[in-house]
């Protein structure tokens, strides 16, 4: 047990303590304090401390930590080492300090000691509580925040009512059960009326789409279009059957909408007295069930729609009112009930305000299972498609989507996968209207679409976004992130060695620390981190990149906003419906989205002259913005003209990274979850959805992604390669299959390479940079033309495949693409017999695709596969198609055992490439014995001459050639790493 001195408050400073100084950035800007603060710490005299349950403290001013150029009080602390208890610290004024009548909230500056996302196990989070005292002596304890950044940030928290006769009484830090001692700044508190200045918001550019009469615009009020949604249609399901017409007709009270098409025919019927609850449907006759059933508008006092006032059939569109003041319009789009809602709640009185639409369920389908969508997420929560039999025989799909482009709603809600309830399955839930600052919540107008199928593909949402507007220039380059640099030198030698290996194909974007050194902010930045050089070697560090072939990216982020930053207004943080701040990453407030507009446009430009000079290869990260759901990020400041509305921030952010693009001229990146919602509006995402439900655990059914995602933006991989392995269980027993599961799942998703880091090893490395780039340079922005799921004895559909599980069970899949390429993968798991091995003849030759294999063909002229050569896994490619003036390329790896390629024999991994035509550079990745050609690209001679080059390109001399039956044989030199071999001409 370690002795510590009694808690105590002590009047003088630590001797020789260093002065800190104030954060650089609140100095460029000249920063002063806004108002006056009601405490601080520079004078303790009459302070005092309790300490509860094992804690321990002292507190006394320091000069270590700055912030306003006055003294600071520092809190050091520590507990009683036992995790299950819960030490307090309360830091007592001599007397109770009177806060300002009126005052509606609480600041503090807190210089913090952790991060959040590193949870440091031995420095544990504490909250931090202020203590109110009424005059009838009650005492309010109100928690601040809990420590979960460190430097300085500015502490917001509403009180919970107006300040009259309160007085402060105590300051509380609550946890620290740590032995070790730990220290906290606090600069001040202040208690004031937050002032709620009218905001200057400058006008966007009309949404692309004629919005319901009485529906608010937003700030979308300018000149011009925005470029999304493409159609007016917005995300009504594909309808494959072009031969086909709808039908509504009314009969008595009810109304008939059918569709009849060669495929099939579906029927709804509606009958508007029991509201959405009256909606059934039928295909081919049989019936399917009561598609909303208790669903429709909910309402503060409870109830629903009420009772049916009026409905008629006009120009075949259904009008319904009822005595709540709801109104349905019911449409025939294809195969979809297509459902308007409007309630206006202006002027409603309390309890009356329709506060929800509802989905409902849908009861009486048999055998019904719901299907996740990979990539469909509200993140928590996932929206599904239901599948079941209609008349016991005839098997269908079912789907609900709200319609985001036209939504008015706060925030669409769902269930993790769906759920099952005594009396149905719900499979959406529904979009809910939550109050404005103002306390008023918005009019409800919603559009959302039904749609019955027996087709898997067409009950899936439509994304009408534009493809990337600079896509097209990240679809034959891999991508990698820095997550950095922390070091340019460093950073720069490591890419050197990757342009080694011929990686000449490369988006390189850097993280967040090219423009901080430490907890300062990160975004909203023009000036890069000064500890590492400034401006000038940045803007070194990224030629060096250019230079090599690559395209070099910066971060940008419009989402996170440091009240340190130079650009800091309070009135620029996004709201909650309380009235409070909503915080953000670590350290930082959220960015209302209005605001991040406005930043970008006026930062991207500087950042792009400043640090892209010379306007080519240019990339850009711009974090964040795919991440967060857009009504999670919804600002609920009445102050701001669409305040409460989720669309309001998907249309901001859908326009800043269309912006963005535009400004670099280059790929523009997001981080992805929501992608699906924004596809195409920036150039690409990660590959990810953060949902917890690892893709490498999920049915493969890519046909969603490829056809939405995949043909309007390039996305980054399955994300990085440990995002991905961590899906699979105890995957270091076999490394190589789990980064073959990696490349293949990039491969069926139709994503851009993840270059492997080279903790995996260079041989991994290079077998993701070359297995990938050829090919997704074939594939991308293309939307297939046919996508197969193989049973066993021949290819059916994915709605058979969906039927038969083979998503789950057998995992074999083709994909053939408009331009001829086709691509076979094999992502078995589990154990299985002869089956496991997909046997595949293609063009006069056999193929054998084990599990976490594949094989990709396009014409004579491109082959690559990562399959079986006598039993053993390899992996080949060779190209020597015409495509956008690439060099010839033969790429093998023998994976251990020596194997003939027709062209090239090798045991490890070689990459050739035809530089002119009687002149063929090896890299040899593996370093091994050597390696063995036969005519590589069909060159008639014979090798006369090979210099050897190491890493660096120093030249080895010659290596010695060795012929043999079929080959000659390149005996490898030590340190060799290049080989130049010159033909003889036989010309």
């Amino acid at each position: 047990m370690i002795k510590k001195p009694a808690s105590e408050v002590y009047l003088d400073f630590e001797e020789n303590e260093s002065a800190g100084s104030r954060p650089y950035e609140m100095e460029w800007a000249g920063r002063q304090e806004v108002r006056c603060p009601t405490i601080t710490f520079e004078d303790l005299r009459g302070w005092r401390l309790e300490v509860r349950e094992g804690a321990f403290a002292t507190f006394r001013p320091s000069r270590a930590q700055n912030i306003w150029n006055r003294a600071v009080g520092k809190l050091t602390y520590s507990g009683n080492g036992e995790r299950e208890s819960r030490p307090s610290i309360l830091l007592i004024p001599n007397e109770p300090i009177q806060i300002p009548d009126g005052s509606d909230c609480v600041e503090a500056w807190v210089y913090g000691n952790r991060w959040d996302w590193e949870n440091p196990p031995d420095t544990p989070p504490v909250r931090i509580y202020i203590h109110l005292r009424s005059g009838n002596g009650e005492i309010q304890r109100i928690l601040v925040d809990s420590i979960r950044w460190k430097e300085w940030w500015l502490l917001h928290r509403k009180l919970p009512e107006r300040a009259k006769g309160l007085h402060f009484s105590a300051l509380e830090v609550e946890g620290g059960w740590q032995n070790e001692e730990r220290c906290l700044f606090f600069d001040s508190l202040y208690f004031y009326e937050e002032p709620l200045h009218i905001l200057e918001i400058p006008v966007r550019p009309k949404r692309n789409l004629t919005l319901f009469q009485g529906q608010s615009p937003g700030i979308n009020t300018g000149p011009g279009c925005l470029e999304f949604p493409t159609r007016e249609e917005t995300i009504l399901p594909i309808n494959i059957e072009k031969r086909f017409r709808t039908v509504v007709a009314q009969e008595g009270g009810k109304y008939l909408l059918r569709y009849v098409g060669k495929d099939c025919e579906i029927l709804y019927g509606f009958d508007p007295n029991h509201g959405l609850s009256g909606i059934e449907a039928f295909i081919n006759g049989k019936p399917v069930g009561h598609l909303l059933f208790g669903g429709g508008v909910k309402f503060a006092g409870g109830g629903n729609e009420g009772a049916l006032v009026h409905s008629e059939l006009c120009d075949n569109v259904i009008f319904t009112t009822y005595s709540n003041g709801v109104t349905y319009l019911l449409r025939l789009w294809q195969k979809s009930l297509v459902i308007d809602v409007f309630r206006k709640n202006g002027g409603a009185k309390e309890g009356e305000e329709a506060t929800e639409l509802s989905f409902g369920e849908i009861r009486g389908v048999q055998e019904a299972r719901t299907i996740y969508v990979p990539f469909i997420t509200y993140g928590s929560s996932n929206p599904v498609v239901l599948t079941g039999l209609a008349g016991e025989v005839l098997r269908f799909f079912a789907s609900i989507w709200l319609d985001w482009y036209r939504s008015g709603g706060s925030e669409p809600y769902a269930f993790p996968n769906g759920e099952v309830t005594p009396t149905g399955v719900r499979i959406n839930g529904g979009v809910r209207y939550n109050c404005r600052t103002d306390g008023k919540r918005n009019d409800l107008f919603e559009r959302f679409f039904v749609t019955i199928s027996p087709k898997f593909e067409e009950v899936l949402p439509v994304v009408p976004n534009p493809t990337g507007a600079n896509a097209k220039l990240a679809i034959d380059r891999l991508w990698q992130e820095s997550w950095g640099p922390e070091n340019y030198g460093r950073e720069m030698e490591r890419c050197q060695i990757l342009r080694a290996y011929g990686i000449a194909k490369l988006i390189q974007c850097n993280h967040e620390i090219t423009w901080r050194d430490g907890g300062e902010s990160f975004t909203l930045r023009t000036r890069a981190a000064p500890g590492k050089g400034g401006d000038a070697a940045l803007q070194k560090y990224l030629e060096h990149q250019k230079s090599m072939g690559w395209f070099a990216g910066l971060y940008t982020n419009y989402c996170d906003f440091a009240p340190v930053n130079e650009y800091w207004n309070s009135d620029h943080v996004q709201r909650m419906p309380d009235g409070n701040w909503r915080p953000a990453w670590p350290r930082c407030w959220a960015l209302k989205p209005t605001a991040a507009l406005m930043f970008e446009e006026r930062l991207a430009p500087i950042i792009k002259s400043k640090f892209h000079q010379g306007g080519a290869q240019l990339s850009a990260y711009t974090d964040v913005h795919t991440a967060v759901a857009p009504w999670n990020y919804c600002d609920y400041d009445s102050r701001v003209p669409g305040a409460g509305t989720f669309a309001q921030t998907f249309y901001c952010y859908g326009e800043l990274l269309r912006n963005d693009s535009r400004t670099y001229g280059g790929p523009v990146f997001s981080e992805g979850t929501y992608q699906w919602l924004y596809a195409g509006l920036a150039d690409g995402n990660y590959g990810l959805a953060y949902n917890g439900r690892p893709i490498a655990r999920e049915p493969l059914l890519p046909i969603f992604f490829l056809r939405e995602i995949h043909s309007k933006e390039c996305e980054i991989g399955m994300a990085w390669t440990d995002w991905f392995l961590q899906g699979i269980e105890d995957w270091q027993r076999d490394v190589d299959r789990a980064i073959d599961r990696f490349l293949l799942h990039e491969i069926a998703y139709g994503t851009i390479g993840w270059l492997v880091e080279e903790k995996f090893g260079m041989q991994r490395v290079c077998r993701s940079y070359y297995m990938l780039q050829r090919l997704q340079a074939r594939y991308g922005l293309l939307q297939p033309k046919e996508i197969a799921y193989w049973n066993g004895n021949k290819f059916v559909s994915t709605s058979e495949a969906i039927a038969l599980d083979l998503p789950t069970k057998r995992r074999q899949l083709r994909i053939s693409y408009p331009n001829g390429l086709r691509i076979w993968v094999n992502d078995w798991v589990g154990e299985g017999g002869p089956e496991m091995i997909w046997k595949v003849r293609f063009g006069g030759h056999s193929f054998e695709i084990p599990p976490a294999g594949w094989l990709a063909i396009q014409g004579r002229s491109f082959l690559t596969f990562s399959a079986l050569v006598e039993g053993h896994k390899v992996d080949f490619l060779r190209d020597i198609g015409k495509l956008d003036g690439k060099e010839p390329l033969i790429y093998s790896d023998g994976r251990g055992k020596l194997t003939e390629f027709n062209e090239v024999k090798t045991r490890g991994a070689i990459a050739a490439r035809l530089v002119s035509k009687n002149q063929v550079e090896v890299i040899d990745i593996s370093r091994g014995e050597g390696f063995g050609l036969n005519h590589p690209f069909g060159i008639e001679g014979i090798p006369v001459k090979c210099e050897v080059f190491d890493i660096r390109g120093n030249t080895l001399g010659s290596a010695e050639i060795r012929q043999e039956r079929d080959y000659f044989w390149i005996v490898a030199k030590e340190e060799g790493h290049a080989y130049l071999l010159t033909f003889n001409d036989m010309s």
